[in-house]
């Protein structure tokens, strides 16, 4: 557990920013509401996000050759002059958002052990570097903090703010109107700051012949976390266990998947697919096919088992949990409406009324309100239980993208009422 906090503020001052002006007001008046939010004593610093970055607040310290950035921590004092910082922003040039993220990282260098997050917003694409810059400043960034985007309007891209968040554990979302931007600020800055433990670990211990095929975040939002994994192996002599970069199927195998930091008292659920060696048919040849720990710094470790048996009772060996099925369920209703707006900017109308209208099928069925609102903006819903209908003429570019972005979000298996 730490008190310890960091927030950086990556705010996107390019030249798009004024049109319409009243675009960058919002972003001065909506980081002002943001920094109140900060909790006493959090370190934060605001970065102006162009071609390069630079830290507008808190001045730089003059260190052996040069001015170094740094950070500062919150107090009345510190929010008034940061707000009056913030107040003169203003906007030029072009978007490299690698530069922002790796001034980001450069910040929260300084302070290791601290919860480290930042915000970032931005209004359009990533159109003034090479994009293999942004790839590798990902790469360096992966593990040293998380970033929530937030998009404002429709001119940014949605793969690739959620290229960013997924690689740094945070989330993606559209702000629609510059006038929706403070209130959205504000709740992620009050998300943040009750965030208490650090650098929480996924663990699956495997044995030998074992490994962890996938390991998916499905609530509150899909996360596909498989790619993330670090890996550790006792050694063959004096079996202490060390990273492995290309594990070794004939010794055990822990798999570290990171989740970012937590809340007391928070939630998540995953989906888990493992493969182990086979085994003789019968109850009598239960093995052990992971252990699977969640692990946090200062707090204590939770553990469970996972076993499993090989049966030839077809029904037995067919038999799908509800859980799974659920979010199998989501996870199909994601991708067709990924599917069905792609087709549809594609003109392929009869391929895009199929799959939004199994993504309302399956949003209907799984009790998921919120997508079923979302779709009900891009066609005419006939009949929802059968995935029946009609693509609307007029859709707003708003509306499409909102979809898009959203479509990640899923909604819980409902718990059977006690003594059901």
């Amino acid at each position: 557990m730490t008190d310890e906090m960091m927030e950086v503020f990556l705010l996107d001052c390019s030249a798009s920013m004024t049109d319409p002006p009243s675009k960058l007001a919002a972003v001065r008046e909506a980081t002002s509401k943001a920094i109140d939010r900060l909790r006493d004593g959090t370190y934060f610093a605001v970065v102006a996000g162009r071609r390069s970055a630079r830290v507008v607040y808190p001045p730089p310290r003059w260190e052996g050759e040069g001015p170094e950035p740094g950070t500062v921590a919150a107090s009345e004092t510190t929010r008034q002059e940061a707000k009056a910082a913030v107040a003169r922003l203003y906007a030029e040039g072009g978007t490299a958002i690698s530069q922002w993220l790796g001034t980001a990282r450069h910040l929260f260098a300084a302070r290791p052990d601290a919860i480290h997050h930042a915000l970032l917003l931005t209004d359009g694409k990533n159109e003034s570097e090479d994009p293999t810059l942004l790839q590798e400043e990902l790469r360096q960034s992966q593990g040293r903090f998380e970033c929530d985007c937030r998009g404002v309007g429709t001119r940014w891209d949605r793969v690739e703010l959620q290229g960013i968040s997924d690689a740094l554990l945070g989330t993606t979302d559209i702000i629609p109107s510059p006038a929706q931007m403070g209130a959205e600020f504000e709740a992620i800055i009050e998300r943040r700051m009750s965030k208490q433990v650090r650098s929480v670990m996924l663990q699956v211990l495997t044995p030998v012949g074992g490994r962890v095929r996938f390991l998916k975040q499905v609530a509150p939002e899909m996360q596909d976390l498989s790619e993330m994994a670090s890996w550790m192996q006792p050694g063959m002599g004096d079996g202490e266990w060390r990273p492995a970069l290309r594990p070794d199927p004939s010794r055990p195998l822990l798999a570290h998947f990171p989740t970012g930091a937590w809340s007391y008292g928070e939630t998540r659920d995953y989906h888990v697919c493992l493969e182990v060696r086979p085994q003789d048919v019968g109850d009598s040849n239960e093995v052990r096919a992971a252990r699977i720990s969640l692990v946090g710094e200062g707090a204590a470790p939770t553990q469970a088992p996972v076993r499993a048996i090989w049966t030839d009772d077809a029904e037995r060996a067919t038999r799908i949990h509800q859980s799974v099925a659920h979010y199998g369920g989501q996870a199909e209703l994601a991708g067709a409406i990924e599917e069905g707006l792609q087709a549809r900017r594609d003109g392929d109308v009869d391929r895009a009324t199929e799959r939004l209208g199994r993504a309302v099928q399956l949003a209907a069925a799984s009790g998921n309100e919120g997508t079923r609102r979302l779709l009900e903006a891009v066609v005419d819903i006939d009949d929802a239980d059968r995935g029946t209908v009609r693509l609307k003429t007029r859709v707003t570019k708003e509306d499409e993208m909102t979809l898009d972005t959203r479509s990640r979000r899923t909604v819980r298996l409902p718990r059977s009422p006690a003594g059901s």
